[in-house]
């Protein structure tokens, strides 16, 4: 993974978003992982993360924007998540913020349209800023929960679609 293929994995998901909720294109796990690994911001590999007990996340690394209920559950079975739907500020100046809202994807049953949409924007809200070649910043400006809400949700869709 590198910097251009954060903003190309989110325009495949775009391209393919059709068939991607008619479950006949998987969502490539692999590659979310991989751009997340890209990153920077966890301290561990992003596949690891699924089977990361909630209440340890909760303790060592969070930045507690993910309403995590179970400490003895993994984080794959979180049912909270943090979109990433804004950058701004000045990437010259290695100034920007990202903000951020709760999206609930179990209201009524999983949902998920919403998981889909939650990784394919959030993934090109951050390749935008990514291909400027400014990784520090831009791992310094994002929330590990929402990062770790683009691992889990690419994830539960799959889990989804393979069901």
């Amino acid at each position: 993974m590198d910097q251009f293929e954060i903003s190309e994995l989110a325009d495949w998901l775009e391209a393919h978003h059709d068939q991607l909720l008619d479950k006949a294109e998987l969502m490539p796990v692999a590659k979310v992982q991989a751009a997340v690994d890209y990153l920077q911001v966890l301290a561990a590999p992003a596949q690891s993360y699924l089977a990361r007990k909630q209440g340890a996340y909760d303790q060592d690394e969070s930045d507690h924007k993910l309403n995590l209920l179970a400490d003895e559950q993994p984080l794959a079975a979180v049912e909270d998540r943090i979109m990433v739907n804004h950058v701004d500020g000045s990437i010259t100046e290695d100034q920007i913020n990202f903000t951020y809202n709760h999206e609930p994807v179990f209201e009524g049953g999983y949902q998920p349209k919403k998981d889909l949409n939650i990784v394919k924007f959030g993934l090109e809200v951050i390749g935008a800023v990514a291909t400027t070649g400014h990784l520090q910043t831009v791992t310094a400006a994002l929330s590990k929960d929402a990062v770790v809400t683009l691992v889990v949700a690419s994830a539960r869709f799959r889990q989804w679609q393979e069901a």
